[in-house]
C-alpha cells in the first residue's frame, strides 16, 4: 500500500507581518494627539487716505465712468437686439463699478478731511 505523506503548507508570513505592521501604525496614529491651530485675531489697521490712493481711485473712476457712457451711447445707436442687450449690460456693470469707486473716493476724502 502506498502511504500518502501529509504535506504541511507553510502559512505566508508576509501577509501576517504586513497586517501586524498596519495595526501597529494605526495604533500609533490613533495615540498621537491632534494638534489644534491657534486662532490669531487680526488687529484692525488704520486706513490712510494718501494722495497716491486718491489719484488712483480718481483715475479708475474716470475710466469706468467713460466706459459706461460709451456703452450707453452704443446701446442707443445699435439696432440689433443682441448688441443692444450686450451694451446695456456693459453700461450697467461699468456704471455700478463707477458708483462703487465714487463711494470709495468720498470715503477717502472724508478721512483726509477728518485727519486735518
Amino acid at each position: 500500500m502506498a502511504t500518502k505523506k501529509k504535506t504541511t503548507k507553510k502559512k505566508s508570513t508576509k501577509k501576517v507581518s504586513r497586517v501586524k505592521a498596519v495595526k501597529k501604525t494605526y495604533k500609533k496614529i490613533r495615540k498621537t494627539p491632534i494638534k489644534t491651530k491657534s486662532l490669531k485675531i487680526a488687529k484692525p489697521k488704520k486706513v490712510r487716505a494718501t494722495k497716491r490712493k486718491i489719484i488712483l481711485v480718481l483715475t479708475r473712476l474716470i475710466f469706468f465712468a467713460g466706459l459706461s457712457l460709451v456703452s450707453f451711447v452704443l446701446y442707443l445707436l445699435m439696432s440689433n437686439t443682441m448688441l443692444k442687450n450686450l451694451f446695456s449690460l456693459l453700461a450697467m456693470i461699468f456704471g455700478f463699478v463707477s458708483v462703487g469707486l465714487l463711494i470709495v473716493l468720498l470715503i477717502f476724502l472724508i478721512l483726509k478731511a477728518l485727519r486735518k
